[in-house]
């Protein structure tokens, strides 16, 4: 009797044959080729000194000790990571394609957000909007930094004096550390004629900070919060956007009710992600650079 063929199941290599995927795998590689010289440019810009007399100096100055430009680079290093980790993925010997499934979209999502981020507190023309942003984020993260002390020090072991007293320490420095946070940020505040209300809640969430980051006539903000959307349900479990992703080849009939199929994520959501987040990566970058040379106007 003669058995069918042992299907291979879970993650299989396979070779890219088809023509219209070898042409994808071009425009990829060439996309990634380019990631380098973002890259160098932002290590130029970071590199600048911020006047006092520019917009960016004069941001921190009235923004000290929270300086904008500290979350500012906080976040384009971070996309500098990501960008430069996405690379090292797909082209491990700097040449040579080698697509994931969903590996990718982890760091192409980190790039995106931390770019978006970097680009929606720098944008605005108006200062006193760009420090309403920064006091929005500061809140945010000061908010999730107590968050995170609180759980880690549940983990310690409080049946002992040691453990409770480590515990209560990091309580009281996180509710300290906020506590230092928020009083300076209601001075920044109430220096640039700000209310509380409109910082205390935090930032939005990370879609609209995309959309409002790019939503700009040189950007697309719906296309960059969609191409962010793409990259969330292919960083967390979704097996709905799995197979709407993916490219398939033939169904087998398991003869068990269950069906086999090999798919292989569709490279052009791939190259749509990384350029979605170069594109964001470099108009922070050049975004930065403007408010560093630029000569702040009193009102």
């Amino acid at each position: 009797m003669e058995h069918p063929p042992r299907l291979e199941r879970g993650l299989i290599r396979v070779p890219v044959t088809d023509a219209d995927e070898l042409d994808a795998s071009r425009v990829l590689t060439e996309r990634l080729h380019q990631v380098d010289a973002l890259l160098e440019r932002y290590a130029t810009i970071a590199q600048l000194r911020a006047k006092p007399t520019s917009e960016l100096g004069d941001d921190d100055r009235r923004t000290s000790w929270l300086h904008l430009s500290h979350f500012v680079s906080s976040c384009m290093s971070m996309a500098t990571d990501s960008l430069a980790s996405t690379k090292q993925l797909l082209l491990p010997d700097g040449e040579q394609l080698e697509h994931r499934v969903t590996a990718q979209f982890p760091l192409l999502r980190s790039a995106l957000e931390s770019a978006a981020t970097a680009l929606w507190l720098l944008r605005p023309d108006s200062q006193r909007e760009r420090i309403v942003r920064l006091l929005q984020v500061r809140a945010t993260d000061i908010e999730f930094d107590l968050t995170l002390v609180k759980a880690a020090a549940g983990l310690v072991d409080l049946s002992t004096s040691q453990g409770r007293s480590t515990s209560q320490a990091a309580i009281r420095g996180a509710v300290a550390r906020r506590k230092r946070h928020l009083e300076q940020m209601s001075k920044i505040a109430s220096a640039a004629g700000i209310d509380s209300a409109e910082y205390i809640n935090g930032a939005p969430g990370y879609g609209d900070i995309v959309e409002q980051a790019t939503d700009y006539p040189d950007l697309n903000g719906a296309n960059a919060s969609t191409v962010w959307r793409l990259i969330s349900g292919l960083t967390h479990p979704s097996p709905l956007r799995m197979m709407s992703t993916s490219k398939h080849g033939d169904t087998v009939d398991n003869d068990d009710g269950t069906l086999y199929v090999v798919a292989s994520m569709d490279l052009g959501n791939t190259t749509t992600s990384l350029l979605a987040a170069m594109t964001t990566y470099r108009q922070a970058t050049e975004t930065l650079a403007a408010r560093i040379a630029r000569v702040h106007t009193r009102p």
